[in-house]
């Protein structure tokens, strides 16, 4: 009798899915061919910083420029794209297409329009540098979506110095803070992106996943619309991923994050109460709600959205997007791989263009090989793997 092989059954664990996506390297400009490369027409002076290192390098775009227009801030935008504009032209060969980065929508149909005549594998660049996260996750979602045999090479400008509130102010909660002393100003319309709509049912019920930024405003909007209110148990329907660094100067912000949480969490009250001997701690949402993931981990912010969407299941579960563009990455990934996720957002009224942001600082690649079969890796988490002893 032939002796059976023996073998051992595991689950995919989310760890170890994500080991093997590929790691952001520091970018010189030198990169292959590119077929099509999606970049945004924002205010910020980084937004020049690819283009300009593509063209000291010599690469080359020989396919369409996909450039997204936003509706805020639409003169500085304009600016800005009039100094954009002649580099793309330096290096770049095909049609100059712009679309409203704004619109999901919009986004999903230009750049399913720049496929269509398109054959093989292709190298597709997108620029986030000054890209907003509803434009990172669109322009993911459609690029998955195409279901085309494809390289994506994604690039990153950090600013040399991003807003910051005066010394005094850091020490505050963000609600103590000025107009002057925010990034943004206002909060526009709530929205839930249609190209992530998830699949949401009315007898279950309601569990967020938050990503915040030192302004409450956009982020108590967005929990409004999915029925999560301050004061209302927010600790069992919401977990909250804060930003790390291991940069000196921008530790404050960590501070000023969480504090941005509790203003959400605790509502006005919390700062009546903040003088008091354990305050914090008593106001604070339960240990067990918060994680911190660094700025510039995408892998870690996929792994940790994939358990926690999984710990949920039977829940409607919406994430909320106001985290660094990094981030936004492992966001678009992990919602990908659980297309039963929603994706709320809000948009700014404006953004304090003259200090919102100076200078360039460094610069990053990532380059994912076969995206569409990385996802399906990552969709393939919590299943059951056999494998030969």
């Amino acid at each position: 009798m032939k002796q059976r092989k023996r073998f051992s059954v595991r689950t995919l664990t989310a760890a170890e899915a994500v080991a093997t996506l590929p790691a952001m390297r520091e970018f010189d400009g030198c990169t292959d061919p590119i077929d099509m490369y999606i970049l945004s027409a924002g205010f910020e002076e980084r937004v020049l910083a690819i283009p300009d290192s593509l063209l000291r390098a010599g690469s080359l775009v020989r396919g369409p420029i996909l450039l997204g227009r936003y509706r805020t801030n639409p003169e500085d935008n304009a600016q800005r794209e009039a100094e954009l504009k002649p580099r793309i032209d330096a290096f770049a060969a095909g049609d100059y297409v712009p679309f409203d980065a704004d619109s999901p929508e919009s986004t999903s149909s230009v750049i399913k329009t720049a496929l269509a005549d398109k054959t093989g594998e292709l190298h597709i660049a997108f620029d986030i540098s000054g890209a907003s996260s509803t434009l990172i996750l669109s322009v993911i979602a459609a690029l998955l979506r195409s279901g085309r045999k494809m390289r994506l090479s994604i690039f990153y400008a950090t600013a040399a110095k991003y807003h910051e509130p005066s010394d005094a102010l850091r020490q505050e909660p963000p609600i103590m803070w000025g107009d002057s002393d925010f990034s943004e100003i206002g909060v526009s319309e709530v929205e839930v992106n249609e190209l992530y709509p998830g699949s949401h049912h009315d007898h279950l019920p309601t569990f967020v996943i938050a990503l915040p930024s030192t302004a409450p405003a956009r982020m108590k909007r967005c929990l409004g619309h999915l029925g999560v209110e301050p004061l209302s148990g927010t600790e069992d329907r919401v977990h909250w991923i804060l930003p790390k660094t291991d940069i000196q100067e921008h530790k404050w912000r960590q501070n000023a994050v969480r504090q941005a949480v509790l203003d959400v969490v605790c509502g006005e009250s919390h700062n009546a109460l903040r003088a008091s001997d354990g305050a914090d701690a008593f106001m604070e949402p339960s240990l067990e709600s918060i994680e911190y993931i660094d700025v510039g981990n995408y892998r870690e912010c996929a792994r940790l959205l994939i358990e926690k969407i999984d710990e949920k299941a039977g829940h409607n579960i919406s994430i909320v997007h106001l985290g660094t563009k990094v981030q936004g990455v492992g966001v678009a990934l992990a919602m990908a791989a659980r297309e039963e996720v929603a994706l709320v957002s809000a948009r700014p009224q404006a953004f304090a263009a003259s200090t919102y942001s100076d200078g360039v600082g460094s610069m990053f690649a990532l380059t994912i090989d076969d995206p569409i079969t990385m996802v399906q890796h990552l969709s393939a988490i919590g299943t059951l793997k056999i494998e030969a002893e």
